[in-house]
């Protein structure tokens, strides 16, 4: 039983939903109503989703994203994204994540209503660009030109006082109407920027050319974390039912019967059994092949939740350096695809918020690249032999220093004092061959 739901795919990030109150545990084809609910009070959901969308998000925004800006407006735009204080860097992540859990998340480049004679008196008014986010559930409808570009937009929007209303944007204009037929105006007006506002900002690539929406990046790894949801709670039962041994009692004739017979068979009293054959008391049990499937099954879904993300190498899995090196760059492909998503939403972002302000963005802006998982120590050991062994020219050495230095540095220090160690490597390097040469 496959899930896509919006609701579903952010029940399974946050653990709450149908994984809180139960309901989406399926029972089984004989089971009672009594036991089942007695089953979603002692379900427990173990949550690999969060786990895992939060692995990659920690990794992809360990770094902030290089930028060059030389347009001002953009430059004062990133430090307050939202009109909320929100930087241009948690904005990006928060979008991000909703987007690996939904498949897309749209980002609109709005400005609000109002007019100003000078830039001067449009800062006073605070009449500057902000972002806004719409989910994929409530997109409406969409329309593309003959060259794929998205031409129009409209999004489906509950009001705090639960009536609907259509955001509709084109190229010129926008508007918001009140019906579903888009003909009842509650407002209109134009913004001539000759681009719809609107940002799509995938996880994954769409399938097909003129798709707005894509596959959620999570949806597999949701439907084995449901998976999973349902054979723990089914193992506990299986606990429940089978842990404790029953205590069997003989009994030799008809009235020994009768002086048990309201006798409550369960885990804390007895069977009783004709003792013909050599019958004695004793305690029996249920076998534990059962339990032994289930926990083999248990344990095959939890590897493939690592192995569909990319995390074979922190699931426990004993692997060869090889493998081991293979799933690296397996998961830092996955990254640098995540990266390359949102560095080319944000130049859209940084072209709308440059035509609402009448002029063009320079600049660029490069989201990181690697996200490799070195092991330092295996690092410095080769780094050591190439230099002991004289295979590297004293430029190479250089170089290889200055490598070092930002691999095992570059977290803690900033760019300015990394340019510093580099100045100061290339002068000892240089001190060295004159030392030599005075000595030749």
């Amino acid at each position: 039983m496959a899930l896509t739901g919006e609701k579903f795919l952010i029940d399974a990030y946050t653990g709450k939903g149908g994984f809180l109150d139960g309901t989406y545990l399926i029972a089984h084809p004989r089971e009672s109503d009594e036991k089942l609910e007695r089953r979603k009070k002692l379900a427990v959901y173990p949550n690999y989703v969060k786990k895992v969308v939060d692995s990659y998000l920690s990794h992809l925004f360990k770094k902030s994203p290089i930028r060059s800006i030389e347009t001002q407006e953009y430059q004062e735009f990133i430090q307050d994204v939202d009109r909320q204080g929100t930087y241009i860097d948690d904005f990006m992540r928060r979008a991000f994540k909703l987007s690996m859990i939904t498949g897309v998340v749209y980002i609109i480049v709005d400005k609000p209503p109002g007019k100003a004679t000078t830039k001067l008196e449009e800062k006073q008014l605070n009449l500057r660009p902000y972002l806004a986010l719409r989910t994929r559930s409530q997109l409406y409808s969409y329309t593309l030109d003959e060259y794929g570009r998205l031409s129009s937009i409209t999004f489906r929007e509950t009001q705090p006082d639960n009536t609907i209303i259509y955001r509709y944007f084109d190229t010129q204009r926008w508007a918001i109407y009140t019906d579903p037929e888009l003909k009842e105006i509650e407002s209109q007006g134009e913004h001539k920027l000759g681009v719809v506002p609107v940002v799509p900002l995938h996880s994954t690539d769409p399938l097909l050319p003129n798709d707005l929406t894509a596959t959620p990046w999570i949806l597999d790894i949701a439907n084995l974390n449901f998976d999973l949801y349902n054979a723990l709670s089914e193992l506990r039962e299986l606990f429940r039912n089978q842990t404790f041994s029953i205590f069997t009692i003989p009994v030799k004739d008809k009235a020994d019967a009768e002086k048990l017979k309201d006798l409550t068979i369960s885990t804390e009293n007895a069977i009783p059994y004709s003792p013909e054959g050599g019958g004695k008391p004793d305690f029996i049990a249920p076998p534990p092949d059962p339990v032994q499937a289930y926990m083999q099954y248990i344990e095959s879904l939890v590897q493939q939740i690592y192995r569909l993300a990319n995390l074979e190498f922190t699931g426990g899995v004993q692997k060869s350096g090889i493998a081991k090196e293979y799933d690296w760059l397996e998961f830092n492909r996955t990254l640098t695809s995540f990266a390359l998503q949102c560095e080319q939403a944000e130049y859209k972002i940084a072209e709308l918020v440059c035509r609402w302000q009448d002029t063009e963005f320079k600049g660029y802006i490069q989201y990181p690249r690697d996200f490799s998982i070195r092991n330092l120590a295996e690092e410095l050991e080769t780094a050591m032999n190439a230099i002991t062994a004289q295979i590297l020219p004293p430029t190479g050495v250089v170089e290889l220093r200055k490598k070092l230095t930002r691999d095992m540095l570059g977290e803690f220090v900033d760019d300015k004092l990394l340019s510093k160690m580099d100045e100061e490597i290339e002068k000892e390097a240089q001190d060295f061959t004159n030392r030599l040469n005075e000595e030749l």
